[in-house]
């Protein structure tokens, strides 16, 4: 079962639509996550609906007006159920339908500010409390880097908050 992830940068364009499907088509995707999809609220039954007609769709609109995070499904494959959502990350449980194996996924869009970020690493530091007999993969867009070398040109400045990204993992493995 192959899973993804991207930051699509607004999901508005039909050439955007277009690509996804080809994309999940394509690579036979059971579960994706979109982040950045900049569709409002009031559109996006609409733009699901046009995206992957038959999948089963999950926002976070509840907890940002824009909808930063979408998580969608292939129903015929896997069972998706919520652990937990706020504007930074959807974490959720998946079970492969043919074989019954569970893991655990949370597509995260880290917020730009690196002080709003904190809350994002301290609600992923605590649910590894809970999840360490199952796998878990994290995916999405952090917003942040680990090290110098995971960022080519533009700001220098994303090296205070390095630090806080490596300690959320380590913390994490523990």
């Amino acid at each position: 079962m192959i899973i993804g992830c991207w930051n699509i940068r607004g999901l508005n364009d039909p050439i955007k639509h277009s690509e996804l499907r080809r994309l999940i088509h394509q690579e036979r995707i059971a579960l994706f996550g979109l982040v950045e999809t900049q569709v409002k609220d009031k559109n996006k039954d609409n733009v699901s609906q046009l995206l992957l007609r038959s999948w089963s769709f999950l926002y976070n609109y509840d907890f940002y007006c824009r909808g930063r995070i979408w998580v969608c499904w292939n129903a015929d494959t896997v069972k998706v159920d919520v652990f937990g959502m706020s504007d930074q990350a959807i974490h959720v449980s998946v079970t492969i339908l043919a074989t019954n194996i569970s893991f655990n996924t949370s597509i995260i869009y880290g917020d730009n500010n690196a002080s709003l970020r904190e809350a994002l690493w301290s609600d992923t530091v605590s649910r590894s409390d809970g999840w360490e007999s199952t796998p878990w993969i994290l995916m999405g867009d952090f917003n942040a880097i680990r090290n110098q070398s995971d960022r080519l040109g533009g700001s220098t400045t994303w090296a205070g908050t390095m630090d806080i990204l490596d300690t959320c993992i380590q913390e994490e493995s523990r």
